[in-house]
């Protein structure tokens, strides 16, 4: 790691950014198309100014054994990241249009959320779930007295 990335990151955690590793992990049934679409997937991510990537690590694509049921031949691919994000909104609403397969926040330890902020984390969680009911992907449960 070069000293201008070590400089912001410890710019970046002096402004209370998260540190974060996220996985992603790609299923498809061509092995170029796999590793094109995750690599523009992440380039996409990269350009976000709530976000700093200060590790990438992409793994070898790999022909899966048992492919989903009616796939003749499917090929897996892995990045792992480590980057910095601005604020939890910002975390969530990442994951909400990236989908990351594994998340782990490294640091800070303990953060103090303002209520703007739990507020703007609610109403996305809230919209998703009004996006997955208009899908016929599930929805609201109503509880009987």
């Amino acid at each position: 790691m070069n000293e201008e990335t070590k400089d912001k990151i410890n710019e970046l955690k002096k402004k209370g950014w998260l540190d974060v590793w996220f996985a992603f992990d790609v299923l498809g049934v061509n092995q170029e198309i796999v590793e094109q679409s995750l690599g523009n997937h992440i380039s996409k991510l990269e350009k976000l100014s709530v976000v700093f990537i200060y590790n990438k690590e992409f793994k070898t694509a790999e022909k899966v054994e048992t492919p989903p049921k009616g796939v003749e031949e499917a090929w897996s691919k892995v990045i792992e990241l480590k980057l910095f994000i601005k604020s939890f909104t910002d975390l969530i609403n990442i994951i909400y249009l990236y989908g990351p397969s594994a998340i782990e926040i490294l640091s800070p330890n303990s953060k103090e959320l303002k209520l703007e902020e739990l507020q703007d984390i609610a109403n996305t969680m809230a919209g998703l779930m009004h996006q997955f009911a208009a899908a016929g992907a599930g929805g609201i449960v109503i509880t009987p007295k």
